[in-house]
């Protein structure tokens, strides 16, 4: 049943894209507004935005299991998962930020980064900054939500984009939550770029940050990157070096993303 909860939600990616009905989380601003009426702590706060999203997903597994019976788990579940999958075009939005860095556009380029005008090193740092930016778009767009869906079901990957998407609406309000539900898929699967690339660098990258909250997980993720693919950060200066370093990271992602596909079918054939 979890391969075909699996297997829904990519045909509904494949058929929808990542702007389908159940990625457009206008409903959910108008959840946060009644929420932030109420004078509740943080953690509080959080769990009104997770759960009651949830708690309308189960009335509704509910009421259609009454009707499709077991087939209903399918179906809501890869609703879920679907709705886990990370927003935005990754794949266009890398190829456009290629293709502009490529005619030497750096204006252009930096309008896919998360890079704020504001910021002093801004035009300097975002060959730098663009590693890590897509390096994290492309584990973020996937990888948690097929962790936590393969671990504790459809309900566990959708909490995962819940607590996400409300920390990206609420400034980073709830980043601790967002750092903890990221501390396992990032470490593992930077223990999958070790055993795509150098293993005894990456993974001395992993015992070093095992339980270190203090690095950003889009940073631990682009040191991985150059680590496991021997990307030395001084090259990482001008554009084709830049160019060549953000290939090198979308190819490491897919080839991931290709290892674990295989290893959640063999686990479902098995």
């Amino acid at each position: 049943m979890s391969y075909l909860v699996f297997i829904v939600s990519v045909g509904l990616l494949a058929l929808l894209g990542a702007g389908g009905p159940l990625h457009r989380d206008t409903w959910l601003e108008a959840l946060d507004r009644r929420i932030d009426a109420i004078e509740v702590g943080v953690w509080v706060s959080l769990c009104m935005r997770v759960f009651a999203p949830l708690f309308m997903a189960g009335i509704a597994l509910t009421v259609t299991q009454l009707f499709l019976g077991d087939f209903a788990q399918a179906l809501i579940g890869g609703l879920l998962l679907y709705f886990s999958w990370g927003r935005g075009d990754y794949p266009t939005e890398l190829q456009r930020f290629l293709a502009r860095a490529r005619v030497g556009d750096s204006v252009g380029a930096r309008a896919f980064l998360d890079l704020s005008d504001s910021e002093p090193a801004a035009t300097a740092a975002w060959e730098t900054e663009a590693l890590a930016h897509f390096a994290y778009r492309g584990y973020a767009r996937w990888f948690p939500p097929v962790l936590y869906f393969c671990l504790l079901g459809p309900f566990a990957a959708a909490t995962y984009r819940l607590v996400v998407l409300a920390n990206a609406r609420s400034g980073g309000r709830f980043d601790d939550a967002q750092n903890l539900l990221e501390w396992l898929p990032s470490r593992l699967l930077l223990l999958t770029f070790a055993v795509l690339g150098d293993f005894d660098s990456t993974r001395r990258l992993v015992t070093a940050h095992q339980v270190d909250g203090e690095v950003s997980v889009k940073a631990l993720l682009a040191e991985g990157v150059e680590r496991a693919w021997h990307l030395d950060e001084s090259e990482l200066q001008g554009v084709d070096k830049t160019i060549a370093a953000v290939e090198t990271a979308a190819k490491a992602i897919n080839r991931s993303c290709a290892v674990w596909i295989i290893l959640i079918s063999l686990t479902a054939l098995l």
